[in-house]
Order: structure tokens, then sequence, then C-alpha cells
């Protein structure tokens, strides 16, 4: 464990049950159901409860890490606070991100100021929406963390899908690759406004382009000329490095979803580029790699 162990002193207004409801791993501990991993070094709280259970249970690694860097009752204000205010939580049970953010927002700099960075986390997929809280061990992880699904870090940048809406943080900057229409061409004549950015700001615009002008060449299937998974995989891979020299990766995503007729049916492919900029998000992995999930796969 990172931390010594300690008869902790605790703040008597606030009932530190300990809950075992994250899971840990080898390589950190699970949060959202398994499908995201944070390191060693960040303690999670998940807000798959009410009030009264933010209020009463605290998980075991977030009680040492709180107790280790003196910040238990900074930590029990700003729960107090949360559960106070009416409006960080709807008539129907959901968590309101901007009014819970806004309180975190009040004690960031207490926790800052004795080596802990906190961030109120969201996750959308086909299953919901999963929410928690990160409380990041400067001191062990310094700038090498960003949390990728921070929603105060959030750059507006979104995938629209049948059943969700996927949301990409500031320092990813994203283009759709589209189903319909004249696709390839678009792609080879507009570039969304962040890629655009990105692109000017790393000299990369001579390597975008031949990018895009390779995958609508060769990212698509012979006969009806749309895009093809495997394929783009394989341009993706042949144009990698150049975009890493000077410190942005490159991935191609997709997701797909199975829509009912009743009785039949149909699935919906969408398919995406992100460029990752390697010093706003050193840590980040795309959501729906295509490397690690097949086309075969309905994800959720």
């Amino acid at each position: 464990p990172p931390y010594p162990n300690h008869n902790l002193n605790l703040n008597p207004n606030h009932n530190h049950k300990q809950q075992q409801d994250t899971i840990m791993s080898e390589e950190g501990t699970e949060v959202a159901g398994g499908k995201h991993v944070v390191p060693e070094g960040v303690a999670v709280e998940e807000l798959n409860g009410g009030k009264k259970k933010l209020s009463k249970k605290c998980p075991p690694a977030l009680l040492t890490l709180l107790d280790h860097k003196d910040l238990l009752e900074i930590y029990d204000a700003m729960v107090e606070a949360v559960v106070a205010e009416s409006n960080t939580r709807g008539t129907f049970g959901k968590w309101h991100d901007k009014e819970f953010d806004s309180i975190v927002d009040i004690y960031r700099e207490d926790f800052a100021m004795k080596g802990v960075r906190v961030a109120l986390c969201k996750r959308k997929s086909a299953d919901g929406t999963r929410r928690w809280l990160e409380f990041i061990d400067i001191d062990m992880l310094g700038d090498t963390y960003v949390p990728q699904y921070d929603v105060a870090n959030y750059s507006g940048q979104a995938i629209r899908t049948v059943f969700t809406k996927l949301e990409f943080p500031k320092g990813v900057a994203v283009e759709e690759l589209k189903q319909y229409g004249n696709a390839r061409t678009r792609l080879k004549e507009k570039i969304p406004a962040h890629v655009q950015d990105m692109m000017t700001k790393k000299d990369l615009m001579t390597e975008y382009q031949a990018l895009v002008d390779h995958c609508a060449e060769a990212g698509v299937g012979k006969k009806f000329k749309s895009w093809n998974i495997t394929k783009l995989k394989e341009v993706i891979s042949a144009h990698a490095d150049v975009f890493e020299k000077k410190g942005v990766s490159i991935f191609v995503s997709h997701k797909q979803e199975y829509v009912s007729h009743g009785q039949s049916g149909h699935t919906e492919y969408f398919r995406w580029i992100e460029f990752v900029d390697r010093e706003a998000q050193p840590n980040y992995h795309p959501q729906r790699d295509a490397e690690t999930k097949g086309e075969d796969c309905v994800i959720s």
C-alpha cells in the first residue's frame, strides 16, 4: 500500500464507515463498472448511491489517503456542503454535475495545499452514466496523471450515437468519420476546429493532410467504399510514428449499436479519429479504441 496504516483520528461529525465498492486490480483501481482503471496514487469514491451513502461511508483507500494528508476535516466539510445543497441531486436521484462540481471547486485549493487534486468524473455508455470522485496524490503522481473523465475539463466535443453521447476532454481533438453521404470527400475538405487548432499548434498540418488523404483512399472497402475498421487501423498505424514525434498520439475508435424494430432491427456504426496531445493528456486512453474492441463486438 502507498501509505502506512494509522490509528485514524476521525472527525466525530462524520461517520467514516468504510465501503468496499471499488475493486483493486494489478493496474490500479477499477471504476465505472470495470470500464476504466485509475493508477495507484488515485483514491476513488464512486457516486453510485445517494447523499446518505456519501455522508456515511468512505472507501478504505480514500480514508487512508485523507488521514495521511491531514485532510479529513476538509473532506468532511466538502461532503457536508454537497449533502446540504439541494441542487446537487435531482428529484429522481440524478447527480447534477455543475452544482456538484461548483462545491468541489470551493475546496480544491484546500486539498491542493496538502498535495491532493480532486476531480468529479463522469462516464456515459449504453449501460448508463457512472460518476465518481478522484483524489489524486500529487506527491506520488505529480503531473503524470490527468483524469480523462473530469467534468470540469470537458472540451465540448461529443460523438452522439443512437443511445448515448460520448464526451471528450481538453487535449483530445476528434474527427468523426460519417457513415452516410460523401463521407470521404468531407473528410478531405473539412477539418474540425479542435483538430485544426491542435495540428497548427503542433506543426502537423502536412502530416494531417497526408493522413486524411490516405484514410479516404485506403480506409474503405473495395466494393461499397464505406469505412472499413480493419483498413482504417492499418492506415492509422502507418502514420502513428510521425505524429508521436511531435507529441500527438492518434487512434481510430468505433462503436456499434443494434437498433430494434420489434421483430427485426439494424446496426448503426460510429467511427472517429482521436488526436491526443500528450502534454495535456499524458495517460489518456480512448473509450472505444478499435485496437482493443473488435467490430463484431457490440460495445456498451
